[in-house]
């Protein structure tokens, strides 16, 4: 019986380490949208809506990947810049420089509606990505909740376990009583009682 209760219990520890692995890799996992890219046509002016999950107002980790290239001279170097505006018409984010140039910035951000604005000369091929990953600002509260629930859920199972034991029990303790102590289950009282009147040694005598 000790050997099946560790038994138990080890399993419910491994449930608990698989379920948070899962959870890391849901909340580092990264939503990527292209703003700009090859074989479309480039604008100027991209909106970008940063959505939190489950209601939370957390900023949110993101990153703005561009790369400049001159469709005619990809070896020629042109000024490009690009910025990023929140709602309130500020510069949250913000860069400048030259074609050829792979550029990452990260940055966290609140909720919220965004333009990006981008600045090129002609012939400029402009590839920009925004990666988000909306579930980081929850992931500490993730896995409380998720380790939480699983403990409630085993020890709810042994609790069940052990109240459907002793019903078990309890009944068949009941079903070993002699018949004339069982409590009648099932008919109408007088059948019950006729059948125990038949039953008894001392019967009325046969009249003619």
């Amino acid at each position: 019986m000790e050997r099946k209760r560790l038994l138990n219990i080890s399993l419910w520890v491994i449930a608990l380490l698989i379920i948070n692995i899962i959870w890391a890799n849901v909340a580092t996992n990264e939503a990527s949208k292209q703003l700009n890219d090859r074989g479309f046509e480039f604008q100027s002016e991209r909106e970008v809506s940063l959505q939190a999950v489950f209601g939370s107002d957390a900023d949110l980790p993101i990153s703005i990947t561009t790369e400049f290239v001159h469709r005619d001279d990809p070896s020629r170097e042109a000024n490009v810049s690009w910025a990023l505006i929140d709602s309130s018409n500020n510069v949250v984010a913000s860069w400048s420089g030259s074609t050829n140039e792979y550029v990452t910035i990260e940055k966290e951000l609140p909720p919220g509606e965004y333009t990006l604005n981008t600045t090129i000369e002609d012939n400029i091929i402009a590839i920009q990505t925004l990666d988000i990953a909306p579930f980081a600002p929850i992931a500490t509260l993730g896995h409380f909740l998720l380790s939480t629930l699983l403990v409630v859920v085993a020890f709810g199972e042994s609790a069940v376990r052990t109240f459907i034991a002793k019903k078990v029990e309890n009944s068949e303790i009941k079903d070993d009583k002699p018949r004339e102590f069982r409590k009648s289950r099932i008919g109408m009282p007088e059948v019950d009682s006729h059948d125990e009147l038949d039953d008894s040694p001392w019967r009325e005598p046969i009249t003619l």
